[in-house]
């Protein structure tokens, strides 16, 4: 374990080994504990202990589910084995237990020195043994010391010490066609050392002195409570109860151990306040945060379903009393019940709703088609789960595919009657047939269905090719057949570059072939989300991307040829984030 009291590196790179969700009171905070959510985190009990449990009554205890407290000590800690942040928090039961009215002072402590850092998720190839680590531009200007660019390959040694005080050493280089700043010698042992993969987070910090230092922050925490072959989850259990109940009847100070990155059992009383005022009710739209290989993925919204304890045992109690379910599927689990304070309400703006089209739209093949035909339709993108049946949309579970819908007998979408002897050889995709002779000019409606959805399109009647969403990667030719208008060629696939805004639903995909430089593609993306003036501005948002190999980077660090060369997929995120 480590402590650094007083060191104000120590604790600045505690606080971003903790992550942007680290939520750790001030001493002389007053704080509700929950010990409902404190019980949560144990071990789960064994078959042995659940048999003896039912066999045993076990004593009662009148604890109320949230304890008003204020905190006597802090003390930031990290554990040796996997270098994962705690803080053991010393609290002591208030005399009053009615929620208070007025809010904590804030917390005006302030570190003595500036501070420059950087957080990375790793990729694949940062991992790598025979690798090393690469460096944003951005990144290495601002936090790593100043390298001589005079030299034929600048190259410099850094010494940086972990949270624990260790000393690692890193060749930094700067080199490679396009040049980019890297760890080298040193970095594999670092991470054989730390046990890294994919996913998991690096930290580098600089003072002002220039003393340097290293952190990590795992994808998963690592979970590590005491083995039951030492104390039965039961007396676990108890250990928690009877302690904080003795310190309310008695106030006296009790300590908890918390991992901000696990469980918010311990919530300020500035948190609990501003919550209370939201009043979150059934059928109410909100988001919430969780960290995420994606910086635009800390965000996932839903709707509020049930409200009501999540156990007898503790009635009327707070602690997930909110029973919600995700809009979206996600890589990253996700509890179907959360506390009042971890969400926050979603406020709908015209960019987050997607509005299906009306019924019966068809696109403009379709209308120049006979009169008699009944079922041509137009596959709209918006696909709530709950929708299928004749006329709607539906969803492919597997792939999380919209589906287009399919006339009888699984002929795929309608089309004129004098084309059914074709069907063997047509290409389909949203209701356009895209070998037929007329079908030569692409709406604007079908060119943004073709950018925007991934769906799948029929080729004859029993035969069907998944197409991804528009992104800078190779796609094979579709039955050999091209899509043309009378102007030319649609921009393939492939040079379409997906672009995703944080809090929009649906991305959009843009053409950096016809654009001749960062102005004109900052033009393009305020155009494409109708925010015109707020990227270019930088008070608002900021344009980041990913390469081939995962890398997130700035937007202008590179030359624009470099860029659209590596350049996988567009973020626009808040400055915040």
């Amino acid at each position: 374990m480590a402590d650094g009291a007083g060191d104000d590196l120590f604790k600045e790179l505690w606080r971003l080994c903790a992550g942007p969700l680290m939520d750790v009171p001030c001493v002389q905070d007053r704080v509700f504990y929950f010990p409902q959510g404190h019980i949560e985190l144990l071990p789960e009990p064994t078959e042995q202990e659940l048999r003896q449990m039912k066999n045993q009554k076990s004593p009662k205890y009148d604890l109320p589910s949230k304890i008003l407290c204020r905190v006597i000590d802090v003390k930031c800690l990290a554990e040796m084995e996997t270098d994962e942040v705690y803080a053991r928090i010393t609290l002591q039961p208030s005399s009053d237990q009615n929620d208070p009215l007025d809010p904590n002072p804030i917390c005006s402590e302030k570190p003595k020195q500036k501070f420059y850092s950087f957080c990375k998720t790793l990729s694949t190839s940062d991992t790598s043994t025979h690798g090393g680590f690469s460096v944003l531009r951005k990144h290495a200007n601002e936090c790593l010391p100043q390298l001589d660019m005079t030299m034929e390959n600048p190259t410099q040694e850094l010494v940086a010490k972990d949270i624990h005080g260790v000393e690692w050493k890193f060749k930094h280089i700067y080199r490679g066609h396009p040049k980019r700043h890297l760890l080298t010698t040193g970095w594999s042992a670092f991470v054989a050392a730390k046990k890294l993969v994919a996913g998991d987070s690096f930290v580098f910090l600089r003072g002002e002195n220039g003393q340097l230092r290293v952190g990590v922050r795992r994808l998963n925490p690592p979970q590590s409570p005491t083995p039951s072959s030492v104390v039965s989850t039961q007396n676990m259990r108890l250990g928690v109860i009877v302690t904080a109940s003795h310190s309310v009847m008695t106030s006296t100070m009790f300590v908890v151990y918390y991992k901000p990155r696990t469980s918010q059992f311990i919530v300020s009383l500035n948190k609990y306040i501003d919550t209370m005022n939201n009043d979150f009710k059934i059928g109410m739209r909100f988001k919430m945060r969780h960290e995420g290989e994606d910086p635009l993925d800390k965000r996932f919204c839903g709707t509020i379903v049930g409200v009501g304890d999540e156990s007898r045992e503790w009635p009327n109690s707070q602690w997930r009393s909110l029973k919600v379910q995700w809009d979206e599927p996600a890589t990253m689990q996700r509890p179907d019940r959360v506390s009042c304070w971890e969400i926050e309400p979603l406020v709908t703006s015209p960019l987050n709703t997607i509005q299906p089209m009306a019924k019966g739209k068809r696109s403009r093949h379709a209308e120049a088609s006979s009169s008699g035909s009944k079922e041509s339709q137009v596959a709209t993108i918006w696909q709530p789960p709950h929708l299928n049946g004749n006329g709607n949309s539906s969803q492919d579970p597997e792939n999380n595919k919209a589906v287009v819908p399919v006339g009888p007998a699984g002929e795929g979408p309608a089309r004129d009657h004098n084309e059914d002897r074709k069907k063997g050889m047509d290409c389909w995709l949203f209701g356009v047939n895209l070998t037929s002779s007329y079908s030569n000019v692409v709406t604007p409606l079908e060119k943004e269905l073709w950018c925007e959805a991934s769906t799948i399109l029929h080729c004859g009647p029993k035969e069907s090719i998944i197409v991804g969403a528009c992104e800078t990667e190779k796609v094979q030719s579709l039955n050999n057949h091209s899509l043309s208008n009378k102007q030319g060629h649609v921009p393939s696939m492939r040079t379409r570059t997906k672009v995703k805004m944080e809090g929009v639903a649906v991305g959009r995909a843009i053409d950096l072939t016809t654009l001749n430089g960062y102005d004109e593609l900052i033009v393009e993306l305020e155009k494409m989300f109708d925010i015109e003036g707020e990227i270019i501005s930088q008070k608002k948002w900021a344009v980041t991307f990913t390469d081939e190999e995962n890398d997130l980077m700035l937007l202008g660090d590179d030359l624009w040829q470099d860029f659209c060369k590596m350049v996988k997929r567009i973020f626009i995120c808040s400055k915040e984030d």
